[in-house]
């Protein structure tokens, strides 16, 4: 393997010696997010500063053309390559932001084109549409058999612990369908004036998901991304609740707070799940920069498949994933 700064390649699956679960990337959608083109502009610069399109200077139409033009065999060939089994997962955030979703029979349909490479895939409803979102819910998660819901509540602007959208962890709840919440910062709007007016992380707190773990003790929640400027808050979470897991997706592992990788080294190693925001960080920098990081010997291990299985794979069996790949590993 090389190791020269710069020309470092991933371990491969062979040399790995397992397939890594990655239970959050974000399939492109052609034209892009059209409500949400500036901010997702900023955040690209802010996740890949060296980023220049193709017109080198970095603009509006560089990443319109970017979207347009990675197809999802891109996606499911990125998968094969890194032996990683990918969860697509899907946004609905139309009365939030205006913009259409990434549907769930969109995100459903990448699973059964190319079921080498995804894993099941994760749905999503807008939460303000109420009756409508709990007759969606359920068809996503009992007809198309998606793990869960996933929800990104800086775009859908609601608050986890609004009384309003208890029904619907009720629901996910009694189908013993799992939830994924956004924690903390958000890269849309990222170094944009205000966050380009849209984007507020009063609505990704920690403590909010505390209380909804707390009021719904069977529902099993996945909560996003590295969680600042809140990581030790929703470290404490996972630990006080056996029914939330972390996740480490949203910013390179080369940056990740020191409290994070020091509990998922010690007390938290059964906590974490990977994802790799696909679409928003490149795949092979992000397995690269974990290969580097001083984990102790089984905890990798642990977060790339291990404590997936043990916290979803009911739940995996129930969609009809195939768990042979882990067969004599967990």
């Amino acid at each position: 393997m090389a190791t020269a700064q710069g020309d470092r390649t991933p371990k491969t699956l062979e040399e790995r010696g397992f397939h890594i679960i990655d239970v959050h990337a974000h399939p492109f959608v052609k034209g892009g997010y059209p409500p949400a083109m500036k901010a997702m502009l900023a955040s690209r610069k802010y996740t890949q500063p060296n980023w220049v399109g193709k017109s080198g200077k970095g603009t509006l139409d560089d990443l319109k053309a970017e979207f347009d033009e990675t197809g999802h065999e891109v996606m499911a060939n990125d998968a094969l390559t890194h032996g990683v089994k990918m969860q697509p997962v899907g946004w609905d955030a139309t009365s939030g932001m205006g913009e259409p979703p990434t549907s769930n029979d969109f995100v459903y349909g990448l699973w059964k084109e190319f079921p080498d490479a995804f894993f099941g895939a994760w749905g999503s409803v807008d939460p303000w549409q109420g009756q409508n979102a709990l007759l969606e819910a359920e068809r996503a998660i009992t007809e198309l058999k998606l793990i869960g819901l996933k929800f990104q509540q800086c775009t859908q602007k609601f608050r986890v612990n609004d009384r309003r959208f208890y029904p619907l962890w009720d629901l996910c709840q009694q189908l013993e369908a799992p939830v994924q919440f956004h924690i903390g910062y958000t890269g849309m709007g990222s170094g944009a004036p205000g966050g380009d007016g849209l984007y507020s992380m009063t609505y990704c707190q920690p403590l909010d998901v505390d209380e909804v773990a707390a009021d719904f003790p069977r529902l099993k929640i996945i909560a996003l991304h590295v969680g600042e400027p809140w990581p030790e808050v929703i470290n404490h979470v996972a630990m006080h609740k056996t029914n939330v897991m972390r996740e480490t997706s949203g910013m390179w592992p080369k940056y990740f707070p020191q409290c994070m990788t020091y509990d998922m080294n010690r007390r938290l190693q059964d906590k974490f799940i990977f994802g790799s925001e696909w679409g928003v960080f490149k795949l092979s920098e992000i397995l690269k920069q974990w290969e580097e990081l001083d984990l102790r010997p089984g905890v990798m291990e642990k977060i790339m498949y291990k404590n997936a299985l043990n916290f979803l794979g009911e739940r995996f069996e129930k969609c009809g994933l195939d768990l042979s790949p882990w067969k004599g590993l967990v």
